[in-house]
């Protein structure tokens, strides 16, 4: 195992070597020689067996070559692959996504490989029952040795990412090698084989003798019972069909399975072992809605139709408001490419979408539609990815990780709602963005790419305003639907009104006078649209966005939250040291004990969950039956597709829950969506606060009076003059396209630059510090023409996340000084070449997001 010396110039004779990318945080590929007896087979795109260190990992051959510089090369243990897993555009793809991303090329071919494929090397930890432990030696033991030593005691063997989990040890490879070395324990590695195989299931069909024979005693007029069995499978076996399902046959017919296997064995039947595809969205499909496109649809339609002609890369954004008919856009342009014989991708932003979604393309295309995502089981993601690499699924559907679908011929990609957070992966690496990278892969294929958002994300709308992408747009809703009347409710003057309500009630009963408000979560004008929905018997949505770790002082009299000086985003409030900070310039000042703004004392942090909004609905309205989808609710597989099943078909009168209920649903007989706290994404320490409290706002709003009923949707707001909230009450996306764009060209934030975030974390307070100043140090030592502005380090908002404390620090990259990122770019490769000495211990995690949605 070496560094890697070079790329293969001839490949039309079997190479000695070659460059292996392994899954390891890593940046660089690895140089191995191919055995003789797997030259024949050793092509770009491959996984081999390869060793690396003690381990044995599973890599992808990226290149080959005839001749190596460096010494001690080591051997390839396996050929993996006939044929190549990975064909050259996912190569060419996943290695712009490493280089963009920053991650090394193996990580970024795990992210693209199905689950369950990989044989990995795993090393097992088990007490040595021959060595007797020595009772005053276990006493002079470090706590973690005996922690270690306590779990084997419970459980032997143990894998070590086991026993890390049960100890709770997060460096425990030194405390394991100190009881090796005593001979306590002994370590093994052993390989851990594929869990994904394809699935065979018996399947049964008639013989030609064993037709023939039925035919005959038929003929006779009476069926002998011996082979009255016989005579029932024939009503289910049709003569000459494809085998079917033993199990299947045997349920349909009455006929026990042991006895289909009998006739079998005498030759009437025949049973062979089929693939079975497993497929959690087989569902009988749908017929097609008739589908006659509005002048605008039909507008939109005839220009993707001529980019998908003209067999050219074009990137076009899809601007419609919610309910005018986008879905219909995306499956003529999916029909006209399955037309030229190629293929599409249908990103979507949130799991829970995919059953209606998938749904809606079967009715059209039936069996040509696959589904990835992260629910399914082993299994099922690796029929999906075989259908996919073998042409027999056309289109698939999924979410971000949908977009390394193997598709050949790809023709079209649709990423729906572009404008959505969840394209963004966090972790584990790479860190990249599903739109962007399916806009690189339409790139790279020749193909046309679709976005579509009634509220496009602020770079999206900014590419289409400066040429980069062709703007097709839908401004009315399609049928007789409407848009729905949108009230925002002033939760400040709620509150003195329940003030002076409680006075007079104290006034007349003599009673004290609380001392403190509890917080109050639905408001009388919501109550009451809500009443006349459940007399009505109409639909209630409810959109509680509670995000877990935003901790901000606001005042309850006139809403105000404390924001940066210098950055313009939500300060957030620390108890250790009761102070506010910011998290991006890292300034800090004193929390208020009175409201600047109005100079009330009422200052707290106000924030209900979905938990404690359910009971007060359980409450106020006892009768109701209520849905609650959130992820408390939402952990188990198919649970969404259950809980919007429930709700369309009416079993339930309200559907409350987080921002999943705010995407992309279709319920007729929804009149009225109501949002709890509307201001609560404003409070996060993000530039993106306002973008995303619009964007939440309009597109949940877009689940009422999609049909011709009226809709209405009631905001409750500590903030009503907020422009997020302004512009979406009146549903005007430009409006508010351009007082944000102002805001952030003011501050260079995106669309004007580009963000990094580099994040240090370990479990020693110091050591991150030192780490994340020592990086910042180098980042500005650097010669630079003003392009790259380094803040931080500073304390992120939870500054300390699973006993790991942590430290940010952020670039801002100017695009018009560095329209190529080739400046950030090398101000950021000293950081790859020399992490170990930058970060000091191992201990310390250095981790760098390009582009993060998030600065949590």
């Amino acid at each position: 195992m070496t560094r890697s010396s070079g790329s293969c110039t001839d490949n039309r004779v079997p190479s000695l070597y070659a460059d292996v990318a392994l899954p390891v945080p890593v940046h660089r590929t690895f140089t191995y020689l191919i055995p003789e007896e797997f030259r024949d087979r050793a092509q770009p795109g491959c996984r081999v067996l390869v060793p690396f260190g003690r381990l044995t990992h599973t890599g992808v051959i990226v290149a080959l070559n005839d001749r190596t510089d460096v010494k001690g090369v080591k051997s390839i243990r396996d050929a993996l692959d006939v044929v190549p897993t990975f064909p050259s555009d996912l190569l060419a793809l996943t290695r712009w996504l490493a280089e963009y991303y920053v991650a090394p090329w193996g990580e970024a071919l795990r992210a693209a490989t199905p689950q369950g494929l990989a044989i990995e090397s795993a090393k097992v930890v088990a007490l040595n029952a021959e060595v007797a432990i020595d009772v005053d030696e276990l006493k002079r033991l470090g706590k973690q040795q005996r922690k270690v030593l306590e779990a084997l005691q419970k459980d032997s063997p143990l894998p070590l990412k086991t026993l890390r989990t049960k100890t709770g040890i997060a460096t425990i490879a030194s405390a394991v090698t100190s009881l090796e070395t005593r001979g306590w324990v002994t370590v093994k590695d052993t390989l851990r084989r594929p869990t994904a195989s394809v699935k065979r299931l018996p399947c049964v069909t008639f013989s030609e003798a064993g037709w023939k024979e039925l035919e005959e005693v038929r003929g006779s007029g009476t069926v002998p019972r011996a082979l009255r069995s016989l005579d029932r499978l024939s009503t289910v076996i049709a003569r000459g069909a494809e085998p079917l399902a033993l199990s299947t046959v045997a349920e349909s017919s009455g006929v026990s399975q042991a006895t289909i296997r009998k006739l079998a064995a005498a030759g009437r039947l025949l049973i062979e072992q089929r693939e079975s595809i497993r497929d959690p969205f087989n569902i009988p499909a749908e017929p097609p809605a008739v589908f006659i496109p509005t002048p605008h649809q039909a507008k939109a339609i005839a220009a993707v139709h001529k980019a998908l002609d003209d067999r050219s890369f074009r990137t076009f954004l899809l601007y419609g408001i919610t309910g005018s008919g986008k879905t219909l856009v995306y499956i003529e342009a999916i029909r006209r490419a399955l037309q030229q014989n190629r293929t599409a991708i249908v990103l979507v932003p949130e799991i829970a979408l995919t059953p209606q979604t998938v749904r809606r393309f079967r009715s059209h295309f039936g069996d040509l539609v696959a589904v990835m995502h992260s629910q399914l089981s082993v299994g099922e993601r690796y029929d999906t990815w075989r259908r996919a690499r073998e042409g027999r699924a056309r289109i698939v559907i999924g979410p971000r990780s949908a977009v390394f679908a193997p598709l050949p011929d790809l023709g079209l990609v649709v990423v729906d709602e572009e404008h959505d957070s969840s394209y963004k992966q966090y972790d584990p690496s790479p860190r990249y963005q599903g739109r962007d990278t399916a806009i690189v892969r339409g790139k790279q294929a020749n193909a046309v790419v679709l976005l579509g958002s009634a509220t496009p994300s602020v770079e999206s709308f900014w590419n289409a305003n400066s040429g980069k992408y062709k703007l097709l747009e839908l401004p009315d809703r399609i049928d007789t639907a409407r848009l729905p009347v949108v009230e925002l409710v002033d939760m400040t003057v709620e509150r003195k009104k329940r003030y002076e309500e409680l006075k007079r009630q104290v006034k007349e009963k003599g009673t004290e006078f609380p001392k403190r408000l509890s917080p109050m979560s639905i408001s009388s004008r919501l109550k009451e649209e809500i009443d006349k929905r459940l007399e009505k018997k109409e639909g209630v949505i409810l959109l509680q966005n509670r995000r877990g770790f935003a901790h901000v002082i606001e005042c309850l009299e006139c809403g105000y939250t404390e924001k940066c000086v210098n950055c313009d985003v939500t300060m957030t409030y620390h108890l250790r040291t009761d102070d506010l900070h910011c998290h991006y310039c890292g300034s800090r000042r004193p929390a208020a004990t009175a409201c600047p703004k109005c100079l009330s004392g009422e200052l707290r942090k106000l924030s209900f969950g979905t938990q404690q909004v359910y009971e007060e609905l359980a409450n106020v309205f006892p009768t109701a039956k209520i849905l609650r989808m959130d992820r408390d609710t939402t952990r188990r597989k198919g649970s969404h597709e259950v809980l919007l099943r429930k709700f369309g078909a009416g079993d339930a009168d309200i559907l409350l829950g987080t921002q999943m209920v705010s995407k992309g649903l279709d319920f007729p007989r929804v009149t009225l969506v109501g949002v709890i706290a509307a201001e609560t994404q404003l409070m996060l320490p993000d530039f993106r606060s306002a973008e995303r409290t619009f964007q939440m706002l309009t597109q949940v709003a877009g689940r009422a009076g999609r049909s011709a009923l009226q809709g209405e949707v009631i905001i409750q707001t500590h903030q009503p003059d907020h422009y997020s909230l302004r512009h979406a009450v009146t549903h005007d996306f430009r409006s508010f396209y351009a007082e944000e764009l102002k805001y952030r060209m003011e501050l260079r934030y995106p669309p004007v630059s580009r963000i990094v975030l580099i994040e240090a974390t370990g479990g020693k307070e110091d050591q991150v510090r030192r780490a994340s100043e020592t990086i910042a140090k180098k980042l500005r030592s650097q010669k630079g023409d003003g392009s790259c502005e380094i803040l931080g380090p500073a304390d992120p908002p939870i500054p300390r996340l699973r006993n790991q404390y942590r430290k940010h620090i952020v670039i801002k990259n100017d695009k018009k000084l560095d329209p190529s990122a080739e400046k950030l770019r090398k101000l950021i490769a000293p950081l790859l070449e020399d992490t170990s000495a930058l970060r000091g211990p191992k201990t310390v995690r250095i981790t760098i997001d390009v582009d993060p949605h998030g600065m949590m």
